[in-house]
């Protein structure tokens, strides 16, 4: 069980159908990395002052935009009509898990990472922004007996 800081990756991906003509038919590939730090207490029994930390995205492939984005164009062809790009929003719950039997309790963490995908359209209507993909793990502490 953990003592101390406790690290892993998640990733974050999502395939995006550009019509880039540049850019492969079936879409683009993007994924990110996170790399998601649980700090936990000496003893593992509870989060340290630091909690949950996450690190920047590391992007593949594509990255995380803009890329441009078309659209049938009148008479024929593609035409440009907005970019997209990518970003994530970290946050992470804290629950306990009981066991009544053995008069005990630990803590469960959950950090939680969203892919939010942009879209600005080259007409000057709003941004279109919507999560596209949710990543999230668990991470047990330390037993405590119940008091």
């Amino acid at each position: 069980m953990p003592t101390g800081p406790q690290q892993f990756d998640l990733p974050v991906y999502e395939t995006y159908l550009t019509r880039d003509p540049a850019e492969p038919l079936v879409g683009t590939d993007i994924e990110g990395t996170i790399t998601v730090t649980i700090n936990w207490n000496p003893a593992g029994t509870d989060l340290a002052e630091q909690g949950v930390a996450f690190s920047s995205p590391v992007w593949s492939g594509a990255g995380n935009g803009p890329l441009t984005v078309y659209d049938e164009a009148m008479g024929g062809g593609l035409q440009p009509v907005g970019t997209v790009s990518w970003s994530v929003r970290t946050q992470f719950s804290k629950a306990v898990e009981p066991d009544t039997p053995n008069k005990r309790f630990r803590w469960s963490v959950t950090p939680i990472i969203e892919l939010v995908r942009t879209l600005k359209p080259t007409d000057g209507n709003q941004p279109d922004i919507e999560v596209t993909y949710t990543a999230s793990d668990n991470a047990k502490g330390e037993w405590i007996p119940q008091p």
